[in-house]
Parts: structure tokens; sequence; C-alpha cells
């Protein structure tokens, strides 16, 4: 009898289980319906696209390989995958939603899947553990084409070889001034080369020069694409705040200590000039030896919200000689404001410069040499009074006398 009972009891618990998956891929589409008519509803509200929508988009429509798309947190990567999921006709999912915890990716994509929906767009799809293995199992079925995003490319970096072999991964970097103008001024810019700036500067000074009284406010606003509204600052100390307890989180091991520590290198490089720092000055306000910080920097700056520009050289003489340390925009602002502090300009228009274009630093604590090497020029940013042996002098105005070159062209560069 008892045996027979345990076998009824087993029974009835294997078909409950049965009918309550059976309930749960329903709701499953359910929710994961409603929720993307409420994100594609919002698109309404957005006409303009960023700069890399084209050729994401042609990625798409060819469907030869998964699409990822990293970048930095609070950019618009989660706008730019609901225009592609508009646009293709797709399903939107989050993958930090709070209704889908529990639920593998794979299942979640096989659900929508065998329901008639082929072309699924993810959002911060490193929340799920074993999303890089689930992907490849879904490419290999060919179940479903997938587009996603992960606001740290910590993890998406490291995809395995077979991975990285059905995955194109593209980077979506801060609007730039050009890109930010548009969005935000509806002010339309042409797209320049370093070469053509050089070449055409006194004719795009006179034909843009009415840009420049804009930079200022790059400075404070700039990079992201959020409402410059009271509580401003306070958004983007909420999104450093994310990812230091989620992007940071992926990489290193549990530390009650991670955030503040995290902190305590942003602010130390907000109210600092990008010279002035140095492994043991980290050190020392860390309380940590060099070989803690070296690494702790390696994995701040995989969160994007640190770029260290490093010495022109090669092989050891450049590794040995310290980085330059800057923000992405507005940041620095944003950092100094929660102290009361005004940020430096002199390292507001480095920032401007580093981050419209790659570049390694020529500056040592002996020689004053140009600040930036890019190809085989050099370049001293700046205002008066600057080294008149660099190849060009990067000004915040409007002169282009000798050899001067407005700094507000460089935003111009994508």
């Amino acid at each position: 009898m008892n045996f027979c009972y345990k076998n009824v009891t087993f029974l009835k618990v294997f078909i409950l289980n049965y009918t309550m998956n059976k309930i749960n891929n329903e709701d499953i589409i359910t929710k994961i319906l409603e929720k993307h008519f409420l994100h594609i509803k919002k698109l309404k509200e957005i006409s303009k696209k960023r700069y890399l929508y084209k050729k994401l988009a042609k990625i798409v429509k060819e469907k030869e390989y998964f699409l990822g798309i990293t970048g930095l947190r609070g950019i618009g990567k989660t706008i730019l995958l609901l225009q592609l999921t508009d646009e293709f006709n797709g399903i939107y999912f989050s993958a930090d939603d709070r209704e889908l915890r529990g639920v593998d990716l794979y299942d979640i994509i096989k659900t929508l899947a065998d329901a008639g929906y082929k072309k699924i767009f993810i959002d911060e799809i490193h929340n799920k553990p074993n999303w890089d293995s689930d992907l490849k199992s879904i490419y290999d079925e060919n179940i479903a084409y997938i587009v996603f995003t992960g606001s740290s490319s910590i993890k998406i970096k490291e995809l395995k070889a077979d991975l990285s072999r059905r995955v194109v991964i593209e980077h979506l970097k801060p609007a730039s001034f050009r890109e930010w103008l548009s969005i935000k001024k509806d002010i339309k810019l042409p797209l320049l080369s370093l070469n053509k700036i050089i070449k055409n500067k006194v004719n795009l000074t006179r034909k843009y020069g009415y840009i420049h009284r804009y930079i200022d406010e790059y400075y404070r606003y700039g990079g992201v694409l959020y409402k410059a509204k009271t509580d401003f600052y306070k958004t983007i100390l909420s999104t450093i705040e994310m990812i230091a307890i989620k992007d940071l989180s992926i990489i290193k091991e549990i530390d009650p200590d991670i955030e503040e520590n995290f902190f305590k290198i942003l602010y130390l490089v907000a109210v600092s000039k990008p010279l002035e720092l140095s492994y043991s000055k980290f050190g020392n306000a860390l309380d940590k030896n060099k070989v803690w910080i070296m690494r702790f920097l390696a994995d701040v700056e995989k969160t994007e919200v640190l770029r260290r520009i490093y010495p022109c050289g090669k092989g050891i003489k450049m590794v040995r000689r310290e980085a330059k340390y800057y923000l992405p925009f507005p940041y620095r602002y944003s950092l100094c404001s929660s102290l009361n502090i005004t940020p430096n300009i002199g390292s507001l228009r480095e920032e401007f410069f580093i981050n419209h274009i790659n570049c390694c630093y020529l500056k040592t604590k002996d020689i004053a040499t140009a600040d930036f090497k890019v190809n085989n020029a050099t370049f001293e940013i700046g205002g008066k009074n600057k080294n008149k042996n660099s190849d060009y002098i990067i000004i915040d105005g409007l002169d282009t006398s000798q050899n001067k070159i407005p700094l507000f062209l460089f935003g111009m560069l994508y």
C-alpha cells in the first residue's frame, strides 16, 4: 500500500509539475509581450538614432551572425536595441527582469521561438548564468536569431573561441559632441577626419564656430543622453553605483569594500589633474599595495568608467611609465558636483580630446613636451601660453592663427 501510495503521489507531483511548466511557459510569453509593447510604445517619443545604428541594422538584416552590443551603462544601448527590435519586428526582453529570475536563457528563447518569435532582442544578457553556452546552443540548433546588449563588456570580451565565431561584437561609444548636438540641440553637422580638420581649420571654424558656445554644456551634460534636469548628477552617480555593484561583481570576488574602493578611485581621478596620479598615490588613498592597485585599476578600466592613456613608446619603456587617467563625460562634473567643487578646466579639455580620438601621451615629469601624439603629429591641449614646439596647439576658443586649432572641431570626428 505504501509503495503504491508513493507511486501515486509521485505521479501526481509529476503531472502537477508538467502542468505548472506549461503554465509558466505561457506566463513567460505573456509577461515578455506586455513589457515589450510598453517599451516599444516609448519609442514614439524618440526619433533620432545613434551613430552606430546603420551598421548594426545591416548586420541584423544579413542574419549571418548573432549581434552583441557593448558599452558603458547609460549611453543609450537599450533605446538602440528597441529601435532595432521595432524595425525588424522582433521581440524584446531584459535578462535582468525580476519576473524572469530562475528561468534559463535557453528556455526563455526556446519558449518564444516555439510561439513564433524568431527574432529576439535581449537587454543586459550578462545577467543570465551560462548565457554564452546557451547562445551557442541556440545558434547551433538554429532556434532563433539573437541580438543582445551588455552594459559591461567585461564578460562579453572574454567570449570563448567557439562562440566568437558565431557572434559579432560591436562597441557603442558615449555620444560625441557632434552626436550630442544632433540629438539634444537638433544641430546637423558633418563627420570630419583628422586630416580635414588640420587642412581646413580656418574654413571649418568660420562655418561651424557657432557650436563652440555649447562646449561647456557638453562638459557638464555630454556623453549621455539623459535630460538635463535637477537630479541629473544624482542619476549619473546612481549609474556609477550600479556599475560598482553589478559590473565589478562579475570579475571580483565578493568584497564588502569594493564599492567604496571603486568610488575612491573615481573621486581621485575627478579632483586631480591627469598626470598627478600614480600607483603610489592610489595605494596611499586605498591603503593597498602596488600590485593590488594595478589589478584593480585594470578591472575598473574594463567597466569603461575609467580610461587610461598610455605613454608613447614600445615594450618595457612604455609599461614602466605611469598612465594618465580620464573619465567619460559627464562623470568628472558629476563627481565634483557631489563634493561642491569645480572641475579643473585643463582636465576637461584633455578629456574632450582623448574621448574623441585615439592617442598616446608624451609629457614626462622632466621634460615639458606636447600633451599627445596622434600618428606622427603632436598636439598640445589648453589655453594660452602653450608649448610652441608642438605641431599643433589645440585651444578652447576660435583662434586659427599659426598652428592653433579650435578644440570643438575634434568633437566632430565621430
